[in-house]
């Protein structure tokens, strides 16, 4: 039997400024079911059934709009689900150069420019349509981005497709298209706790990486040398790996200037680039991306001092992020892959979240 594909729209919330800001849903009954909101594109729920067929949220959010807005969320810069650009991650000296001309970025986390600064695009109001295909249900969110935002040069209009499908698929699609030389590495910053249990942590989860190597960081979380061989190291993930297992070995250099793990790992060997798995719920994700690398970030800075869904505070550990993107601080390295688009390209990227069961 199919499945009905449902889509819905309803007020979310309303912004200071009084620009309304809508939740688009997606729902494939007892099979998956997404909603987003076009303020920064942003992922505030996704269900999915454990192995007893019970859904369950499976990312951490915020019941409205409001929360999305408190004052300690927006500070810490967070970005639950959100839509990352136009660069995430961190760019080393918060500068690079392009065609022989620096560019500053300004700082918005401390001392730091991070996803793209204050300007970034999970703060801005994207437009949104509805789309069927053969290949499911989606939405379409759109947005330009005036050359000199956030301190990158050009004019970039981009489109962040969001579908599912009946084989318990959330895809994520990106677009775009530059009027001038630029830089541009999106991604989405969505955190999953498969338990679906938000009170409790992923340390129990299970997550194999198809990554032979990654991107070591130096005291101030900024990508630092040559990518390295994951054997012999915490980040060795090549097999299924207890993620608390993994995050006690606190011997480790790199998971010390982390906090735990907040680190690019190399893509593209595999089938499936990565596999999250609890052990309890019976839920498992797997992860297949077109992007060079994934940014495995273990909720380093979550500590209970935000509360989200039915008032629960997120604890440290609450989540993980598997951040599909170009490398960080590839605009100033030729050893890693380009994140450089010229007006005769077209940027595209797309990442695939299917979810199963078992026993």
């Amino acid at each position: 039997m199919i499945s009905e594909l449902k889509t819905s729209s309803l007020p979310f919330g309303t912004l200071p400024d009084g620009q309304e800001i809508w939740l688009y849903t997606l729902e494939i009954e007892g099979v998956i079911k997404a909603s987003i909101m076009n303020l920064g594109a942003t992922l505030t729920h996704l269900y999915v059934p454990d192995r007893l067929g019970n859904m369950a949220d499976v990312v951490l959010g915020f019941d409205d709009l409001e929360g999305y807005l408190q004052k300690d969320y927006q500070d810490n810069y967070c970005y639950l689900g959100s839509t990352i650009g136009r660069v995430g991650g961190r760019t080393k000296g918060n500068q690079f150069t392009l065609n022989g001309k620096v560019y500053n970025l300004p700082l918005n986390k401390v001392t730091t420019h991070l996803h793209g600064g204050e300007a970034g695009w999970d703060r801005k109001v994207w437009s949104a349509d509805f789309f069927h295909d053969e290949e499911g249900i989606g939405v379409t969110f759109s947005l330009s981005s005036p050359d000199g935002e956030g301190g990158y040069p050009g004019k970039i209009d981009v489109q962040v497709s969001y579908r599912i499908s009946e084989d318990a698929k959330l895809q994520i699609t990106y677009e775009a298209k530059t009027d001038a030389p630029t830089i541009l590495n999106p991604t989405n910053h969505s955190y999953f706790n498969l338990s679906g249990d938000l009170t409790t942590d992923i340390t129990d989860h299970v997550l194999q990486v198809n990554a032979a190597r990654f991107l070591p960081i130096d005291e101030d979380s900024f990508a630092d040398g040559l990518l390295q061989d994951v054997a012999g190291t915490a980040f060795d993930f090549q097999k299924p790996t207890l993620i608390g297992e993994a995050l006690s070995k606190q011997e480790d250099i790199q998971l010390q200037r982390g906090n735990g793990f907040d680190h690019a790992f190399e893509v593209g060997q595999s089938e499936v680039d990565a596999i999250l798995h609890d052990p309890k719920s019976g839920r498992t994700m797997e992860c297949i991306t077109s992007a060079p690398a994934i940014q495995i970030y273990t909720s380093n800075y979550v500590n209970g001092h935000f509360k989200g869904k039915n008032n629960i505070p997120y604890k440290h550990r609450a989540a993980i992020c598997l951040e599909t993107q170009g490398f960080p601080d590839a605009a100033n390295r030729e050893d890693l892959p380009s994140i450089k688009l010229n007006p005769e390209d077209k940027f595209w990227s797309q990442t695939t979240f299917k979810f199963t069961t078992s026993l």
